[in-house]
């Protein structure tokens, strides 16, 4: 089976939390089960653990339609794809057929606060494999980023994220489609995925981009040609053979209190010869110096039932990323708990969270630094901040909404 059809195949329909046993029929019988019901196999002798999730970020269990453009695979606008995280499983699915050493993980309910990772770190906090010194995750959009941060914390060193991202490149070369070299690079603004939760535990941990883009929303879309090189591409790289540098016991935040707006979303304001970015929010910098495209910001409106009927409105820009709102306090306030709620969930040692429904402001605890969230970038691990995608109904003024509606 080639990588398209196995990724068509595990993207058949949607898959929320607690219904990840439907997908067991599609994974290889070889695949163990854990205690806490993760998938997972160690093949030869290894220092690296390999994860991917394999729940979908919805909730969701319907079937998908999918419609394919040249290289993008999406759906029909109707459902999100789930190649958030089915590239991830599709890639680790094809190191294992190839028998690379490794332990790799397919883990459950990440979308909701890597539950399965969570559990498997707790029990490796007190007894964990001692062989294990890196933890890649394959769970980053776009082609370029190897994460060094993740929620603002050092996940892993400059020295071995350079290392990687350069081993990533010079194999991909050497994978024969005719296609230039990838461009991996060292990315600072990483959210959180399951890799995250073993940062305490083993010295290097990561996330490598596998081609997705505008995850959880009915707009995701999956470059299937780069997964398909990228899948062929790891077949070639000796991961046993990249430096170890960070001591796990020391935290390292990364301040963005000095940079401004753009600078937190910089790793994405370049052209990849598809589209502008998935984030792109004003920074100047672009890798091939190719004169960005104005960004035009649109108002729309609606009317918010679950919360008195608020008339609510929201600015996007030309990716449909959000850049002003006009939300109820009651619907703000609701928001905060559940960012509280997550951030508690991934044990993020904070001081203090202001949320203002655009932007979320964190002061940590043991460190005088605190970094500036954007509403879209928080909304990878809670979709429900993006409520109103559920339910787009376009509809003139003077019609009946359903709840929430657009007024165009």
């Amino acid at each position: 089976m080639t990588i398209k059809e196995k990724f068509l195949e595990l993207t058949t329909r949607t898959y929320p939390h607690g219904t990840e046993e439907e997908l067991f029929k599609y994974l290889p019988d070889c695949l163990e089960t854990d205690e806490f019901g993760n998938r997972f196999i160690e093949i030869g002798e290894t220092t690296t653990m390999f994860t991917s999730h394999l729940d979908t970020a919805t909730p969701a269990n319907e079937p998908i339609t999918h419609v394919i453009e040249d290289d993008m695979i999406k759906t029909d606008g109707t459902t999100i794809l789930g190649a958030d995280d089915k590239a991830g499983v599709v890639i680790m699915l094809h190191m294992i057929e190839n028998n690379i050493p490794g332990l790799y993980y397919f883990f459950l309910g990440e979308e909701v606060g890597c539950v399965g990772s969570r559990e498997v770190s707790d029990k490796y906090k007190t007894t964990k494999p001692e062989y294990i010194k890196k933890v890649i995750s394959f769970d980053r959009r776009a082609l370029h980023s190897v994460i060094t941060f993740q929620s603002s914390s050092r996940c892993c060193s400059d020295i071995f994220g350079k290392a990687l991202a350069e081993a990533i490149n010079a194999a991909s070369l050497l994978v024969l489609d005719n296609d230039s070299v990838f461009a991996y690079e060292t990315d600072p603004s990483g959210i959180y995925t399951d890799s995250a939760q073993f940062t305490s535990i083993y010295p290097e941990c990561t996330n490598i981009s596998v081609g997705y883009y505008e995850e959880h929303t009915h707009r995701e879309r999956q470059n299937i040609k780069h997964l398909d090189k990228l899948a062929k591409t790891c077949l070639l790289i000796d991961w046993e053979s990249l430096p170890i540098a960070r001591d796990p016991s020391v935290k390292e935040y990364q301040s963005y209190s000095g940079y401004g707006y753009g600078a937190y979303t910089h790793a994405y304001s370049r052209y990849d010869g598809e589209d502008w970015g998935d984030e792109y929010y004003g920074y100047s910098y672009n890798r091939n110096r190719t004169a960005l495209p104005p960004v035009k910001d649109e108002k729309k409106y609606f009317i918010d039932h679950e919360y008195g009927n608020w008339a609510s409105d929201i600015t996007v820009d030309k990716n449909n990323k959000v850049k002003a709102i006009n939300f109820s306090a009651a619907r703000i306030a609701y928001e905060r708990n559940l960012i509280i709620e997550l951030f508690d969930n991934l044990d993020v040692v904070y001081r203090e969270i202001n949320w203002t429904g655009q932007k979320l402001i964190v002061l940590y605890e043991t460190v005088h630094t605190f970094t500036d969230i954007p509403r879209d970038e928080i909304a990878e691990h809670l979709p429900e901040l993006n409520f109103w995608e559920f339910e787009v109904i376009n509809q003139k003024n003077d019609d009946i909404f359903e709840t929430p509606g657009w007024i165009m």
